[in-house]
């Protein structure tokens, strides 16, 4: 039995089928942070920017979340995307982003949502204060996302920047302060 799901899954991959043969985990995390959205779409905007930053003493920077602190981190994140930019991550983003969270890859298609996707781990971890860098394909990408996806930061009490060629030496260094970074790797 073991051989035969391995083979399926070389299998799949060879022909272009979608591997999510780890998302089940995930679920019931989903759920839970699905459960915590009504109560949060209550809270006030200076509260849900409050109760993210609370989370700042509990994380480190070997980026041990417990389980809880990421259901309810990713809730407020979701409700700070669609107050911020309008765009409220589909169940499917949450199981991507938590996948990243979980150290996993997430591969996603064109459209599909990577960038509001990768907001959720990236806001949650720069609560480390180590600082958190998004790589992107190129420059316009980094500067697209950055800016796109700032207010999102901000709301939350994080600041974002991006990183250019051309940038100069000071422009560089203010934007690498930032608690979240986007650059070209």
């Amino acid at each position: 039995m073991a051989k035969k799901g391995k083979l399926r899954r070389i299998l799949d991959n060879l022909n272009g089928i979608s591997i999510d043969y780890h998302l089940p985990l995930y679920y019931p995390i989903l759920e839970k942070i699905n459960a915590q959205g009504p109560d949060i779409a209550r809270k006030t905007d200076a509260q849900l920017g409050e109760a993210f930053q609370k989370h700042k003493t509990g994380a480190n920077s070997e980026f041990a979340f417990d389980e809880n602190m990421v259901t309810e981190a990713f809730a407020l994140i979701r409700e700070a995307a669609h107050r911020a930019v309008g765009m409220r991550p589909f169940d499917v983003q949450v199981l991507g982003a938590l996948a990243m969270q979980a150290g996993k890859l997430a591969e996603m298609q064109t459209g599909e949502g990577k960038t509001l996707t990768a907001v959720m781990p990236a806001a949650l971890h720069a609560l480390s204060g180590a600082g958190v860098h998004v790589l992107t394909f190129n420059d316009y990408l980094a500067r697209r996302d950055a800016k796109w996806m700032g207010p999102v930061y901000q709301f939350l009490g994080l600041s974002v920047g991006f990183v250019q060629e051309g940038m100069s030496t000071s422009d560089r260094k203010k934007a690498y302060l930032s608690d979240v970074v986007y650059l070209t790797a």
